[in-house]
């Protein structure tokens, strides 16, 4: 797995200003102490798996102030930064080894099958592809599977063995000499983690190969399967966040983020890291198949059951499903028999339907005798109806109905007291929104409420929003041409005021972006404290005030605001946590929007400059402007489209671009930044990416 490597220095020296005495055993602390008094000294230490063995290394080795250094490496991000120094800033001391670039790999990979100085041989580049592809960039993973193929290299039957390699590397490692380096290298990284995490990563060999998991959808899930477990402070949904962002920053897991926003929506799982907890689940009887890699599995009492075929076959026909707890499908067809069998799921906690066609309306009336069902998600099926016994769910926690053909829900939805989480998008239109039903104030154990509106009448609905307390993430949908002159706005920033303890998201969106509508936020009440997050759609004068008291806001999303340049960065440069601003169609109203060298921006690393198909049409960077800043994300949508000053960007890191393929704007700027990449030192030089519309 990717590994990180931390440097400890005994001084803030350079690491290469002087010799160093080449080799140190640890051993006895004495007599380390007389054998290295007065010499300088450096030790690399391999894969450290805790702060308390760093520490019990750290306590054997003496600090003669000789400008000695010890370079770890590690896959656990809080290790490294323990082991880091704290006396200057610990990023410096940290370098996080990225996976190989494919022509490197390329190179790897056939010098461990032919030789050095050999070529490719013809008939085999399709599959070098798709297994150099399979393995991600990982060296280990490159030479292990290079040098079982070392054997297989004349042109007969060599692709069909190469071709079985790929496809079943997972089986190969239970039972090859020579991959068992690579299979017990995966293992331990699995075997070290908490018994917690492991049952979380585990769960993660539900999904397919290569399948991104909606990061929201699956700490849900592990919400509703009982994995998260209760913290004094802490909701289920912060303690799921950390387990994710553990599972992160172990390498266990690949973050993912949306092509347009950049932003961490979900994860997918390495192959072969996904091979072994596949293998892991089964011998446990963790989960159960049909189709996908394991293909007629034999079933006994079936806990949690995923679907990743479209013809069941005769596999689930005679399969006893009172015992599932948890029921996925992954396939969007093919599912009709499983289906109509939904009553017999009686002890069902989870039932996630994502995408599935073969659901109808019909199949409702099962789905709400489902009395112990904590999580349903109907995404993206056809669903044109939500059935009033829907309240029979009495357990339900999540329910999410994005990309349905739903127009609207029933009024019985108030009586699922326990219902924590509820999000709606309509499939083909984005302008058909639902109402949120009358009574919402019944519903106290609401945290988050995504994507309803409120007309110019809901001004009642709007004042009962103020009594769920605890609420954490709000998406509210004006769809009235002058809410301002409606009692609706002045309640609803009332009740925004009554939940600010709790608010950590807001969402406000504008269906009629020019009607100023937005402008009720310039005079909140009581506005909430500690978003994190906070998202403006809609015209609007100026950017609140109270948006500069947000000590706790991390990212800040502007669309439609049509502000001046001054009220954009001149505003959020004094937040002092801001990490990512995304700025959408028609954020600003004046032709160039520009970060002046004053804008520090103290923790800003993501800048994300969305669609826009009018103002501004310069973005630019003066000398000193966003110091920090390591991704820039630009999307090309006219020919007069200007990006200027990146050179000043001193931490830039990484530029994404996106545009039509004949726009002469994005090739200009592709051609700048490659310069500009070329002028800095190599180890410094720009990741540039560029995707066509």
């Amino acid at each position: 797995m990717p590994c990180v490597h931390a440097t400890s220095s005994m001084h803030a020296n350079s690491i290469f200003k002087c010799p160093f005495y080449p080799y140190v055993f640890i051993g006895n602390k004495e007599k380390l102490l007389r054998k290295n008094k007065n010499k300088r000294y450096l030790i690399v230490i391999d894969d450290v798996w805790s702060i308390s063995a760093w520490e019990a290394i750290l306590s054997r080795l003496p600090d003669n102030k000789c400008n000695s250094r010890i370079i770890v490496t590690t896959r656990i991000e809080h290790v490294a930064r323990a082991c880091s120094s704290a006396s200057l800033e610990e990023e410096y001391y940290i370098h996080r080894v990225k996976p190989l670039q494919f022509e490197d790999a390329k190179k790897l990979f056939i010098n461990a099958v032919f030789g050095p100085q050999q070529d490719c041989p013809e008939h085999l580049k399709d599959i070098i592809h798709k297994i150099l592809t399979r393995c991600s960039g990982l060296p280990l993973a490159i030479v292990c599977i290079g040098r079982l193929l070392a054997g297989y290299r004349s042109p007969e039957g060599a692709v069909e063995m190469w071709t079985r390699v790929c496809n079943s590397t997972g089986s190969l490692m239970e039972n090859n000499p020579t991959l068992d380096g690579m299979r017990h290298i995966i293992t331990l990284s699995y075997n070290h983690l908490p018994h917690h995490l492991r049952a979380c990563m585990m769960y993660l060999s539900l999904f397919p190969e290569d399948y991104v998991v909606d990061k929201r959808r699956l700490l849900y899930r592990w919400i509703a399967e009982g994995l998260v477990s209760e913290q004094r402070g802490l909701t289920p949904m912060e303690v799921a966040e950390s387990y994710f962002a553990e599972l992160v920053n172990r390498h266990m897991i690949q973050p993912s983020c949306t092509e347009t926003l950049g932003t961490l929506m979900g994860c997918r799982v390495h192959d072969m890291m996904l091979d072994i907890i596949v293998c892991k689940a089964l011998e446990s009887n963790f989960v159960s198949f049909v189709g996908g890699q394991c293909r007629d599995p034999s079933y006994g009492s079936v806990r949690r059951l995923a679907i990743q075929s479209d013809d069941l076959g005769s596999s689930i026909e005679n399969t006893n499903l009172r015992h599932v707890r948890s029921l996925t499908t992954f396939r969007p067809q093919g599912h009709r028999k499983l289906l109509d069998r939904l009553a017999e799921f009686t002890l069902l906690r989870v039932l996630d339907l994502q995408d599935c066609k073969d659901l109808q309306n019909k199949h409702m009336k099962h789905v709400c005798q489902l009395f112990l069902l904590r999580f349903l998600s109907l995404n993206g099926t056809d669903i044109t109806k939500l059935p009033s016994q829907i309240n029979k769910l009495q357990h339900l926690q999540a329910l999410w109905l994005i990309g349905t053909l739903l127009i609207k829900v029933p009024e019985s939805l108030v009586d699922l007291e326990k219902l924590e989480h509820l999000g709606f998008k309509n499939k083909h239109d984005r302008t058909i929104l639902l109402r949120l039903p009358r009574h919402i104030r019944k519903m106290k154990a609401l945290q988050s409420l995504y994507r309803f509106e409120f007309r110019e009448d809901d001004a009642q609905l709007a004042e009962e929003i103020g009594d769920l307390v605890q609420l954490r993430v709000l998406n509210v949908v004006l769809n009235c041409s002058n809410c301002s002159e409606a009692k609706v706005l002045t309640e609803l920033a009332k009740s925004m005021g009554r939940c600010s303890q709790n608010l950590c998201k807001l969402f406000l969106e504008d269906m009629h972006f020019n009607a100023n509508n937005m402008n009720f936020l310039l005079e909140l009440p009581s506005p909430p404290k500690f978003l994190r997050v906070l998202y403006i759609g809609g015209t609007i004068d100026r950017t609140p005030d109270w948006v500069q008291s947000l000590t706790q806001l991390v990212e800040i999303v502007f669309w439609w605001t049509n502000l001046p340049s001054d009220e954009i960065y001149g505003v959020l440069y004094k937040l002092p946590n801001l990490s990512k601003i995304i700025l959408g169609k028609r954020c600003c109203s004046e032709d160039k929007l520009v970060a002046s060298g004053a804008f520090k921006f103290p923790q800003l690393k993501e800048l994300i400059l969305g669609p826009n198909d009018g103002k501004p049409r310069v973005f630019g960077f003066e000398e000193g402007a966003m110091p920090k800043l390591e991704t820039l994300e630009m999307n090309f949508h006219k020919e007069d489209m200007i990006l200027d000053g990146v050179q000043h960007l001193t931490s830039l890191k990484e530029v994404r671009l996106r545009g039509w393929k004949h726009n002469s704007a994005l090739h200009r700027a592709v051609d700048q930044l490659k310069a500009h990449s070329m002028s800095r030192h190599r180890s410094e030089q720009l990741k540039i990416i560029v995707t066509y519309f």
